[in-house]
């Protein structure tokens, strides 16, 4: 765990990243996940985003299913 800050600015800012193996939904490869944060990894392979799930063994399921599930209603430039 890595601790950046203790300024002017407030306090202390604590970065810990995990690191797992595991079998990516979306390319179908075997790669490396890197998180964050405890709920989102990203596969390193074809950078997809997915959720993990431990049923007695992992499973990385994809964050968004359907393209519909995203969210397009942003600010129009």
């Amino acid at each position: 765990m890595n601790t950046f800050g203790n300024g002017p600015f407030g306090s202390k800012l604590n970065i810990e990243a995990q690191v797992t193996n595991g079998v990516c939904p979306t390319c179908k490869m075997e790669g490396v996940f890197v998180s964050l944060t405890p709920q989102v990894y990203r596969c390193m392979t074809c950078g997809s985003d997915c959720k993990q799930h431990i049923n007695g063994k992992i499973n990385y399921l994809p964050v968004f299913t359907k393209p519909s599930e995203l969210n397009t209603d942003g600010p129009k430039t």
